[in-house]
């Protein structure tokens, strides 16, 4: 193994056989391969990455889709049934909660037990105890067996011992999500002075903005395979808004526009320019870049001058959008049947935070009483940035410092 690099896996997989009853255990034993009384899956299938010494690599995918797995076989917790992991250094790991704790031991004599597993010495614990003890901040239940211990202090100590040895590796399992905030701010910190002082970092967490912020890269990971390897950021965002993805009905892609039937007129167009996008399916728009709308509205109808209105939801049900051309005091003239009212409608700067979104259109009376139009909610496009985000929208602003100010976006 090259001595540039920390952790590599290759073509790692891992199959576990399921028993639909506990006796069929006892036949598989009995027929010895003849015959088959198990189901196989396979938590893991041909996974390959290489992590280099020093990076921070964090781990991304719903529950169920082998993360834990993965970290296990890392560690050597568990065997692979296929492939191999190397690893180059000596590693320190935080999987599950209280792995390694005797329960009728106190939190003192399970730090002594831990960190000798871990390779320290009664002397090297004597000079890091002090700092163990401070950094798990439990107070006099350090000297009480663990088996009264909450969720929270277990973790507590636990990664205070883990993050106090000195590791070459550090591997963390969804530590980072238990206890408060005082005590997750505290673990960040941690884990940015080890990242500086080049210990390797692989984690497994589901607050993406943490991932975003600290790691070097990120893998996502679904049904036991790699979706994707690559920038904190743009993987981290291509998981979200992917997954919020599977809620949405399909965007239109034809000439064909669902629409309610008002009897009054039809849009025949409605579309987002493409110049500036990307995407083979929906239009893949940037934070501060702008949206361009087009739409047509052809009359069957008499219609009185008209006002034309959006309406732009995220895929997880939240209405973002909802204006028409009335505020902006912006009309179009009388049309009679037959003829055909084109308009635009451009947000520029979009202000929309990454993620999946759906539009629809309307066409409405001056007074807004009458609907003369109105599509389904089917025009899809996405929002990416390169920066973490956390709200709804990224919205015009001023960051007025010391230091100066920058524009907004």
């Amino acid at each position: 193994m090259s001595s540039d690099f920390a952790i590599r896996v290759n073509n790692l997989s891992k199959c576990y056989q399921i028993y639909e009853e506990p006796h069929h255990r006892l036949l598989q034993s009995i027929f010895r391969g003849r015959k088959q009384f198990f189901r196989e899956f396979w938590a893991l299938r041909n996974v390959s990455f290489d992590v280099k010494k020093g990076e921070t690599v964090g781990i991304i995918g719903k529950n169920g889709s082998g993360k834990s797995t993965l970290l296990q076989l890392i560690c050597g917790i568990v065997s692979p049934s296929e492939g191999q992991v190397e690893t180059n250094g000596r590693i320190a790991a935080l999987l599950e909660l209280g792995a390694g704790f005797n329960p009728e031991f106190t939190g003192r004599e399970n730090v002594y037990m831990n960190a000798t597993i871990l390779g320290l010495s009664k002397s090297e614990i004597d000079l890091r105890l002090a700092d163990i003890i401070a950094f798990a901040d439990i107070g006099e239940f350090v000297d009480q067996p663990v088996k009264i211990y909450s969720s929270g202090m277990f973790v507590r100590l636990a990664f205070a011992v883990a993050v106090n040895v000195e590791p070459e590796i550090l591997v963390v399992d969804e530590a980072l999500s238990v206890g408060d905030v005082a005590f997750q701010n505290k673990c960040i910190m941690k884990i940015k002075d080890l990242r500086d002082k080049g210990t390797t970092l692989l984690f497994v967490a589901h607050d993406l903005s943490v991932l975003q912020m600290i790691c070097d890269r990120v893998a996502w990971i679904n049904q036991g395979q790699i979706v994707m390897i690559g920038d904190s950021i743009e993987v981290c965002q291509e998981y979200y808004v992917r997954t919020m993805e599977r809620q949405m009905p399909e965007a239109i892609h034809t000439v064909s526009i669902p629409q309610k039937d008002t009897g009054i007129a039809k849009f025949v167009k409605v579309d987002l320019d493409s110049l500036g996008h990307s995407g083979e399916n929906n239009p893949v728009i940037n934070v501060g870049s702008a949206i361009r709308f087009n739409f047509a509205v052809k009359a069957e109808k008499p219609m009185g001058r008209t006002v034309f209105a959006v309406s732009i939801f995220r895929a997880d049900g939240d209405w973002m959008v909802g204006q028409s051309s009335l505020e902006a005091g912006v009309f179009w003239p009388p049309t009679n049947p037959g003829e055909t009212q084109r308009g635009r409608l451009v947000f520029e700067p979009n202000c929309l935070a990454p993620g999946e979104y759906l539009a629809s259109f309307a066409a409405y009376s001056e007074d807004l009483s009458v609907c003369y139009a109105h599509t389904e909610l089917n025009l899809g496009f996405s929002v990416r940035w390169k920066f973490p985000t956390w709200g709804r929208f990224v919205h015009p602003c001023r960051w007025v410092s010391p230091l100066g100010e920058a524009s907004p976006i």
